[in-house]
């Protein structure tokens, strides 16, 4: 047993909440507790969720948790929950929609009662099932790491005293002290994939290995601290290498491969919110190993694909650009053209706007015109073979965007703003020749916003 305070790093008069569920675990924690919350005088409340799940043998939990409770003199929260009624319409498996209210439960707890400090019955048998199953699953190093001592959730922080203590010691603690406890008939049901390494594979490698749970807890807690390391080196990383939500292609290269990966990992996560899969990370791997210029994508889950740009990934919504043409007059203030991302400022000179700015990570150009209120001007979308005069000479714009690296996606949806003899501004690419600087100034600013977000 390791004190939950400790563990936490909280003051040793921290209240506790305790997740109660009758059976021997967490019956003897709450012995344990209870002594010490005497010694130490720290409240401790005790929360119990009958799930609904085994009907008459949950009421039963539900009483004995109850009882016990009483027996100690603390009090005793009681969720009464219908998770397969509530899985059934959420699509999530019962284990996974029970854990969520569970949870959601406790925190809800430990604001209510300003409790920082859950702690659950989970020990080293738990942990060792918890490994095997995610190394049948496919894992990596942070799945090796298996259940940790403490980690944070919403509300405060959880703990586990009883992460290298064996069930069997538990069981003999429970014998010795005269503890009583409930069994829960469905760890019997070898249907389950976690039910059966419990039943079947745990005991025969205990037979070819003395110690397998505590070896397995000291394994984890080594492959931690170096999970902790590479985590820490990975965040580094991505602090100098990601701008505007870009990932620099040529930073990551310099990166071993196995930190590659994680700066990958870790980006497109932040990016999306999810975890990325096997797949997704080898196809981007291979994508920042191309050496050519211009715009290639990997497609995601979600909705979403990576896309390099000129030495930059950026994860933008996984379709093509379906902008219909369009046709605006030029209007004076902002202008949103729907369905683009697109804003357009038209303002005097002297809004404090920076002018002549070019920005392809903010999608960010700014001018400076003349004269435009006199004229009859329009923004419309490109077309295939667009000129503008430039130099003296009429120049493809395609030919322009390539010389300038401006990514395929911005050229496409980028307005441009024309008059009768064609076009007048092409946004990163800069202003016909001829433009007179009589008349009044504005400041012309397009925008494309991030629609990934």
């Amino acid at each position: 047993y390791q004190s939950p305070h400790a563990l936490s790093g909280l003051p040793a008069d921290t209240p506790v909440l305790l997740a109660f569920s009758g059976g021997a675990d967490s019956a003897s924690l709450l012995h344990v507790l209870h002594e010490a919350s005497s010694k130490e005088g720290f409240p401790l409340l005790l929360a119990h969720v009958n799930h609904g799940i085994r009907r008459e043998e949950g009421l039963r939990d539900r009483a004995f948790c109850c009882e016990r409770a009483a027996h100690y003199g603390h009090e005793i929260c009681v969720l009464d929950a219908d998770i397969p009624a509530m899985a059934a319409e959420s699509g999530r498996g019962l284990e996974e929609e029970a854990r969520r209210v569970r949870y959601a439960y406790f925190a809800k707890l430990m604001r209510e009662r300003n409790i920082p400090l859950l702690v659950t019955a989970h020990h080293a048998d738990d942990h060792l099932e918890t490994v095997l199953f995610r190394i049948c699953r496919g894992t990596g190093l942070k799945g090796l790491c298996g259940i940790a001592p403490t980690r944070e959730v919403e509300g405060g922080i959880l703990a586990r005293p009883l992460l290298h203590v064996t069930k069997e010691q538990i069981e003999q603690y429970c014998r010795e002290q005269r503890i009583p406890y409930v069994t829960d008939s469905t760890n019997a049901d070898t249907s389950y994939a976690r039910n059966r390494i419990r039943r079947e594979v745990v005991p025969a490698l205990r037979e070819l290995f003395d110690g397998i749970a505590e070896r397995t807890v000291a394994m984890s807690e080594a492959l931690r601290e170096d999970e902790d390391c590479l985590a820490h080196l990975t965040a580094d990383f991505l602090k100098d290498a990601v701008t505007d939500g870009a990932l620099d292609e040529q930073a990551l290269r310099t990166l071993p491969i196995a930190l590659q990966k994680r700066a990958l990992r870790t980006w497109v996560e932040s990016r999306t919110g999810y975890v990325p899969e096997r797949t997704h990370l080898q196809s981007l791997l291979a994508l920042t190993q191309e050496e050519h210029g211009g715009q290639t994508r990997v497609a995601l889950s979600g909705g979403v694909c990576a896309v390099k740009e000129f030495g930059r990934l950026r994860v933008i919504p996984d379709r093509e650009d379906t902008t219909l043409p369009y046709r605006i007059p030029l209007r004076f203030g902002t202008t949103e053209i729907e369905g683009t991302g697109i804003v357009i400022t038209v303002e005097p000179e002297g809004t404090d706007r920076k002018v002549h700015s070019l920005s392809t990570e903010n999608r960010i150009t700014s001018y400076k015109v003349f004269g435009i209120i006199e004229k009859d001007l329009y923004w419309r979308s490109r077309r295939e073979g667009d000129t503008i005069l430039m130099g003296g000479m009429h120049r493809k714009l395609r030919k322009l965007y390539n010389a300038n690296k401006i990514p395929t996606r911005l050229r496409e949806c980028m307005p441009l703003l024309c008059d009768g003899e064609g076009v007048l501004l092409a946004p990163f690419v800069g202003c016909r020749d001829g433009l007179t600087d009589h008349g009044e100034a504005y400041v012309i600013r397009v925008v494309l916003t991030d629609r990934t977000e």
